[in-house]
């Protein structure tokens, strides 16, 4: 009897010791995961300061949408709202102005572009993005377009003409010129 009343303490203070080793890593792990997330987000909050402080300002302001009311010169006024676009013309000549010939030369695309009051446009079906008019030193109207990333849109668009119902937007790339001749949907 001595003998098993001996064997059970045994079985229950080891036991006890295997419980108490077992409680005591997983607190010293849980400790250690904690002391290890604070010292990675210490880490990346040091690495969001530094980004911060050594980027333009101007980028941040790229990256979130406008709000309120854009400068939009008085000429310009028409521009707000949806367009679609109905004709692309290639510009043979680069004379950026569309010729007799070159208005037989249509090229089929489909395209859609608003523009709003705040500075916020929605171009090509399925991007979204900040937009403002500027007017170059030759006197053309250049609207300049962003993701909402802020990256800028790889081609120069300038307005030809806006009224109520057509936007004419000569776009200028690396290679060439083309004409998109927009009307209201």
């Amino acid at each position: 009897m001595y003998q098993y009343c001996y064997s059970q303490f045994k079985l229950n203070y080891m036991k006890t010791i295997f419980f108490t080793t077992v409680i005591s890593m997983l607190l010293t792990i849980t400790s250690c995961k904690s002391k290890e997330q604070k010292d990675a987000e210490d880490y990346m909050n040091k690495i969001n300061k530094t980004v911060k402080e050594n980027s333009p300002a101007s980028t941040e302001d790229n990256q979130k949408p406008k709000t309120g009311s854009l400068n939009i010169p008085q000429d310009m006024k028409n521009i707000l709202g949806e367009w679609r676009l109905v004709k692309k013309l290639r510009d043979e000549n680069g004379n950026h102005k569309i010729d007799a010939d070159e208005e037989n030369a249509e090229i089929k695309s489909n395209n859609y572009m608003k523009f709003n009051a705040d500075g916020t446009c929605k171009f090509e079906e399925l991007m979204d993005g900040t937009y403002e008019i500027i007017t170059e030193e030759d006197g053309r109207k250049k609207i300049s377009i962003h993701d909402l990333q802020g990256t800028a849109y790889p081609f120069s668009l300038y307005i030809l003409s806006v009224t109520e119902n057509d936007l004419v937007i000569n776009a200028i790339m690396g290679g060439g010129s083309q004409f998109d001749i927009y009307k209201r949907p």
